[in-house]
């Protein structure tokens, strides 16, 4: 024999909709950046350190939003929860050469780009010289260009794991530019860290 007052409270305790854990999560991320600038505001200290890390230096958005999903979960809710990823490559090529200040590589035809290091899509358009282009800004604070890019579904401002497919080369060519700490990378050097 069931009783209503517990069927009522079974009810109750399903999870919260996805629009609630979003607000929760926006919410979460405004109240620390008010509490941030009221502790600004009453110590020096605070306020010259945030004025060194955060405005005179370069904001690494990769590394931002690894903490972020870290602590806080995807910023939107995946609708796909229960599909297994199954393309996680490493990048292959025949031959490179340098190229403008980084590497021509050698593919085979419509080769599927896999990305080298997670991070966030901070660019995408075309480049003189490289074609239809996509950089992302790396968790380990490396900003990687990659040219020569077609049938890509990245988005802008999108969080990419590493081994995941970019998009495909447009012919035998994909272009490689490494830059971290200023100075531009050679592929074998980056990739064996």
């Amino acid at each position: 024999m069931k009783y209503k007052c517990l069927e009522k409270m079974q009810e109750n305790n399903k999870k919260p909709s996805k629009l609630l854990r979003i607000l929760n999560k926006g919410l979460s991320a405004v109240l620390i950046g008010l509490i941030a600038l009221i502790v600004m505001e009453y110590s020096p200290k605070f306020k010259e350190f945030m004025h060194n890390e955060v405005l005179e230096k370069n904001i690494s958005f990769g590394y931002i939003g690894k903490l972020y999903n870290k602590f806080f979960g995807e910023v939107l809710p995946s609708t796909n929860e229960n599909i297994v990823q199954v393309f996680k490559e490493k990048i292959t090529y025949q031959e490179k050469e340098p190229y403008e200040n980084g590497y021509k590589l050698t593919v085979l035809d419509n080769y599927l780009v896999p990305v080298i290091e997670s991070g966030v899509v901070v660019y995408i358009g075309e480049k003189e010289g490289l074609g239809n282009v996509l950089v992302i800004e790396g968790e380990d604070g490396s900003t990687i260009t990659y040219g020569n890019i077609k049938n890509s579904d990245v988005k802008l401002y999108e969080y990419i794991n590493s081994g995941k497919y970019l998009g495909e080369a447009n012919g035998n060519y994909l272009y490689l530019i490494i830059l971290k700490d200023g100075e531009y990378l050679d592929i074998e050097t980056y990739l064996s860290w």
